[in-house]
């Protein structure tokens, strides 16, 4: 059986090991927090980013350039990675909100006026930063 003698520098051991470990750890940050380091790990953060960019893709496939649209109403289908979700504009107009469905973002498109358009589309992350926007594409509405 351990005497009152042992324990007591049994736990007065293990609290400098911890101390130790504790010090030890914050050296370790304020090393790796370094000006030179920290530069070195933006340019990591940016490259990371970069590469989630060129991976992502955002463009219109309907209606096709310079295609003519007929009625009072149109579903575009845009296709798009899976980086967040899709908006769209005409003629330099608000964003608007696009829907995800079998595979493809969609916009309902009605109340549209007769003339040339242009249409974007732009993928924007879930952190609310613009990953990629689309060509234009013209169409004409008659």
């Amino acid at each position: 059986m351990a005497t009152k003698k042992a324990v007591k520098k049994a736990v007065s051991t293990e609290k400098k090991v911890v101390k130790k470990k504790a010090v030890a750890a914050k050296t370790v940050k304020k090393a790796a927090c370094s000006k030179k380091s920290c530069v070195k790990q933006q340019i990591v953060d940016k490259k990371a980013e970069e590469f989630v960019n060129n991976n992502s893709y955002v463009l219109v496939d309907y209606p096709v350039e310079n295609e003519t649209v007929y009625g009072d109403s149109y579903v575009l289908r845009i296709g798009a990675s899976f980086d967040g979700y899709v908006e769209v504009s005409f003629n330099d107009s608000e964003w608007q909100p696009c829907r995800f469905a079998s595979g493809y973002w969609w916009y309902d498109w009605t109340y549209f006026k007769p003339g040339d358009i242009k249409i974007v589309a732009r993928l924007v992350g879930n952190d609310g930063k613009i990953l990629k926007i689309s060509d234009i594409r013209k169409c004409k509405v008659s």
